[in-house]
């Protein structure tokens, strides 16, 4: 079986990506895929800021030595971000800085999540982003739109399952494709 990763990319308060990743590890678990979470909020990198590009010399700290392992052990990743004005997290951008060789030809798909187009934008920017570090991207894409019924007024969801049960076979689509 193969290893099958997702990167949770926001760390903001009040986040909606846990719930979200929660609940496609749960689907993924359903349809016979153990997901692996690797929130960068309990990972907690410090702020990139190597004098040295990765592409040139690998970053030499311990947190940098722990996230390349957790990397370069995977099979296949799903990048799970949230569009912050028509982009992806800053906590993301840092956590795919922090690595360059761990990146290459790896298997990844992304899943994103956002009011105006569900993440559109910060998709394209993470594609963008993604080829530069030569990463392999399988699709479909997978955009989950939020909108004014999607929450309760304490910020929960609504009805999880109606927001995001509409993404579940592209999104099971895209782990077949991690794991071959």
């Amino acid at each position: 079986m193969s290893k099958l990763k997702i990167i949770v990319g926001s760390i903001r308060e009040n986040r909606n990506a846990r719930t979200v990743a929660d609940w496609l590890v749960s689907q993924a678990k359903d349809a016979g895929y153990d997901l692996e979470i690797l929130d960068l909020k309990e990972i907690d990198l410090p702020k990139f800021n190597s004098p040295i590009s990765p592409m040139y010399a690998s970053v030499d700290t311990p947190e940098a030595k722990a996230w390349a392992s957790q990397i370069d052990d995977a099979d296949g990743i799903v990048f799970l971000t949230s569009e912050y004005n028509r982009s992806i997290p800053a906590s993301l951008k840092d956590a795919i800085d922090y690595l360059y060789g761990e990146w290459n030809d790896k298997k990844v798909s992304i899943v994103s999540y956002g009011w105006t187009d569900g993440g559109g934008s910060a998709t394209k920017h993470l594609t963008d982003i993604l080829n530069w570090v030569k990463t392999q991207i399988v699709g479909p894409e997978v955009a989950i739109p939020f909108t004014g019924a999607t929450f309760a007024e304490d910020g929960s969801f609504n009805d999880i399952d109606a927001t995001l049960g509409g993404v579940k076979d592209d999104f099971l689509i895209q782990l077949k494709a991690l794991s071959e």
